[in-house]
């Protein structure tokens, strides 16, 4: 969702700057880059074991919230180029169509509004005993959908979501974000794509303009 579907990493990595400043640390961007795909309980522990005992995880939850509130409550990020179109344009398609996000379920409609409604299902870090880079998210994702693992097709943006979909046993297709993919990244994706928009074209191109069939 982040960083693929809404534009919002940049402003969601400033919202955790000033959060760790407020608690009298500093997150530099390099250390925020491998965050990213984290949900929010393991990024918390990431910078625990990074800052040690005098980082208070509570404190800086508590400062996290309250600012990232304050960015929602201010109009929130836009969603990505081609986020609503590509979305729509599965679901037209009559093949279903999951969410697979490493945020909270109470975070999903606040960040999307109302192209929650275009998905089949949403698995969110609450269905999940692990978050990315483990599968658990996307196998949790596949079985709502009742689509075996290797007949899914993820999009993901980061490091931790193409490990967590290829260890699922899923093909990936990554549309990078804050950082560029590596080797190592590179090589668990079929395809690496600048926009969402690249993407819908490269899948109508493949197909030659039939569609696989949902049946």
């Amino acid at each position: 969702m982040d960083g693929l579907l809404v534009d919002s990493e940049r402003t969601t990595r400033t919202v955790w700057q000033s959060a760790t400043s407020d608690c009298g640390f500093v997150l530099t961007d390099e250390t925020y880059l491998t965050l990213i795909g984290l949900g929010a309980d393991e990024a918390e522990q990431v910078l625990a074991r990074q800052f040690g005992e005098a980082f208070g995880v509570s404190a800086f939850r508590e400062r996290r919230l309250a600012r990232m509130q304050a960015l929602v409550e201010s109009g929130g990020a836009p969603l990505k180029p081609g986020a609503r179109e590509i979305v729509a344009w599965v679901a037209s398609l009559r093949l279903p169509v999951g969410l697979a996000t490493s945020s909270r379920r109470s975070e999903v409609r606040e960040r999307l509004g109302d192209l929650t409604d275009l998905f089949t299902t949403i698995t969110t870090r609450d269905n999940a005993a692990r978050g990315k880079p483990h599968p658990d998210i996307f196998l949790a994702a596949a079985a709502s959908l009742g689509v075996p693992p290797p007949e899914c097709l993820a999009i993901e943006d980061s490091f931790a979501g193409v490990r967590a979909a290829s260890a699922a046993g899923m093909q990936v297709v990554m549309v990078p974000d804050l950082a560029p993919p590596t080797t190592e990244i590179a090589n668990l994706t079929t395809a690496v794509y600048q926009s969402l928009v690249e993407v819908q074209a490269a899948l109508t191109r493949s197909w030659g303009g039939d569609p696989p069939n949902p049946e």
